[in-house]
């Protein structure tokens, strides 16, 4: 892609943002960056319309990926970037001066007896920055890292006679979700300058890819009627990716996973669950449908606690999955699936009793891959390396915004680490680690989904047997 191309980079979710920053950091000079939703206005927040999955209060980072340090490297490196963000903000007061990155420890929990296998290969690969919580010295080294002796029992299962086992990825901890978008996007503005364009709100929301000499993309058109033209078109819209090209349908589906926000307003509450002491936590978030749970400290006077051991789809008029959330214009329906609530509620019942109520509830997309690994690569079907995509979040994506930019630009360039190349190409046969494509009759799908009501949103108490 020669420095003087017009590109449009269309999404400025965590991938568009990083993506966009690393272009203009590579000297490219004619860069407009195109998103449905006014951020500039609504600053990446949930509640004001903004529902991307980078759009939240916060976000789960970790170094800890067992035994693909390839990961592992990509999330040191965006770790290296967000320690320098955390350190401008705080000289230059921004928004007030307070991180970005909260390291506070991520602990992955489990009712086994011994490790499974991810965090024993975790811990083997990077042995100096993870702790085995049942090992008699784990709150020691826990501490001596710096993080608080909640990060090794966050629940206190030893004292409630619960059994306690994982590992501490003392790297991890909690990442602001919107307001690290709006640094990178200020970033972006700042170090683009005149090279960057933005298209927010209606002028930037797409609705027409538009070719010409047997597929090849020459831009793309938006609601407000007018034409965009390009030499290269990024498309980084994740969980929206099969219905701007349809045929990333092929490797890719959108799959919603399940949130519960709690209000509090005890000082107790909030002091027990402070960010800037609580861990991110996941709880045997690898074990499927009776699993899959995550969480998160006290952000902005609320706590979040997620499900992901299913994940929805919604397979609508030949879209593999359509993306439904509380701001799609054609949305009724906003709880999430009462088996997902339950999940949710049973944990917190036990584990967090302080918290009686749920607030609201979310549907968080995904964009899934077969086997868990992003797809960064030019799309085949589209002449001259006219179409480049990224997706397949598969939910591990945002931890990398200091990174993932850089590996783009140079999978877009063919250089940089073969590795994340072919790892990351369209053409790789992927193994079927994860269930795509089957449409309405997965079992998954929403259309057949019994769902929560307000009426669910209440804990209760723990029943007795």
């Amino acid at each position: 892609m020669d420095k003087d191309n017009a590109i449009i980079v269309l999404g400025a979710g965590v991938m568009g943002l990083s993506t966009t920053l690393s272009l203009i950091e590579n000297g490219y000079t004619n860069i407009k960056l195109f998103d449905k939703r006014d951020y500039l206005i609504k600053g990446y927040e949930y509640l004001k319309g903004c529902d991307s999955p980078s759009s939240d209060i916060n976000k789960i980072f970790r170094s800890s990926y067992g035994e693909e340090v390839h990961y592992q490297q990509m999330s040191t490196l965006s770790l290296q970037k967000f320690l320098e963000w955390n350190k401008e903000i705080k000289e230059t007061n921004w928004e007030g001066g307070e991180p970005i990155y909260y390291n506070t420890g991520n602990i992955h929990l489990t009712d086994k007896k011994e490790l499974p296998n991810f965090e024993r290969l975790t811990l083997q690969n990077m042995p100096e920055n993870s702790i085995c919580v049942s090992d008699p010295d784990a709150i020691e080294k826990a501490v001596s890292k710096g993080l608080h002796e909640k990060s090794v029992d966050p629940f206190e299962m030893k004292k409630n006679g619960h059994h306690l086992q994982g590992l501490l990825d003392t790297t991890g901890g909690m990442i602001l979700a919107d307001k690290s978008c709006r640094w990178v996007l200020q970033k972006c503005l700042s170090k683009g300058g005149d090279n960057l364009k933005t298209y927010f709100g209606k002028e930037g929301e797409f609705t027409k890819l538009l070719t010409e000499n047997d597929n090849k993309c020459i831009g793309i058109k938006t609601i407000d009627g007018k034409s965009h033209y390009c030499d290269n078109l990024v498309v980084c819209v994740g969980p929206w990716s099969s219905e701007i090209i349809p045929e990333m349908g092929e490797k890719l589906e959108a799959t919603g996973g399940s949130v519960c926000l709690f209000k509090v307003d005890d000082p107790y509450i909030k002091e027990k669950y402070a960010m800037d002491k609580f861990p991110t936590w996941t709880y045997k978030v690898r074990d499927g449908a009776i699993g899959g749970l995550y969480g998160f400290p006290c952000t902005n006077g609320y706590i979040k606690v997620g499900y992901r051991g299913l994940k929805w789809i919604n397979p609508t008029n030949g879209i593999n999955s359509k993306v439904k959330t509380k701001w799609s214009p054609d949305n009724i329906e906003t709880n999430i699936p009462l088996f997902a609530m339950k999940q949710i509620k049973n944990f917190v019942r036990i584990h967090m009793p302080e918290l009686t109520k749920i607030t609201m509830t979310r549907l968080c997309w995904y964009s899934d891959s077969e086997d868990n690994d992003y797809l960064i690569s030019y799309c085949p079907y589209y002449k001259d390396n006219s179409v480049f995509v990224m997706g397949g979040d598969s939910g591990h994506a945002f931890m990398m915004l200091g990174s993932i930019g850089d590996v783009a630009v140079d999978i877009i360039n063919s250089t940089g680490d073969k590795l994340f190349r072919d790892l990351f190409s369209w053409n790789r046969v992927r193994d079927k680690l994860n269930v795509i494509n089957s449409g309405i009759d997965d079992p998954r799908c929403l259309k057949n989904t019994i769902m929560a009501s307000d009426k669910d949103w209440t804990i209760g108490s723990t029943p007795k047997l």
